[in-house]
């Protein structure tokens, strides 16, 4: 976003863990989504952009033990950058780099609009942690605020073998 605007600050902290599972089976297309993402305050390097993202996805997501396709990745990026831009009415609140840390996603029910609106979810829930000055909460359809966030897939421990027959 190069603006003739002021760049915005830099978040004014990091939220780490905003959790977004969104998942709805009572439609066609089916909807299923669920990332694990951080926000960290982007420092101004010259280029006036108030968005960044990066990938820090493992190789494969643990489920379905393949990597997310990248129009997944794609659509997540243009949903928190929509709102992210639009935070502030005519420019973003603060400067941020979102790193997409973990994915779940399913060969039938996932599609780009899951991803799409995981992302818009994602950037409201890290703005919400801002303005509310608390941790991140579980954000999304079929996500209760009250329910804790699970760890990320990658960091839980391999799945034990098949018993030798």
């Amino acid at each position: 976003m190069s603006t003739d605007h002021e760049r915005p600050r830099p978040l004014p902290r990091p939220i780490t863990g905003v959790f977004v599972r969104h998942l709805l089976h009572t439609a066609c297309p089916r909807y299923f989504a669920m990332v694990w993402a951080d926000f960290e305050p982007l420092r101004d390097d010259g280029t006036g952009e108030a968005f960044a993202f990066v990938d820090d996805l493992p190789d494969r997501c643990r489920e379905p033990g393949e990597p997310l396709p990248k129009e997944f990745v794609r659509a997540f990026t243009e949903g928190a950058r929509e709102v992210w831009e639009n935070s502030g009415g005519d420019r973003p609140l603060f400067a941020a780099r979102v790193v997409l840390r973990d994915a779940v996603w399913h060969d039938n029910d996932s599609n780009p609009q899951s991803f799409r609106m995981a992302g818009r979810l994602a950037a409201r829930e890290a703005l919400c942690c801002v303005a509310e000055g608390r941790e991140p909460r579980q954000a999304g359809r079929s996500g209760r605020s009250d329910s804790p966030i699970p760890p990320m897939p990658r960091t839980l421990p391999p799945p034990d073998p098949a018993p030798p027959a």
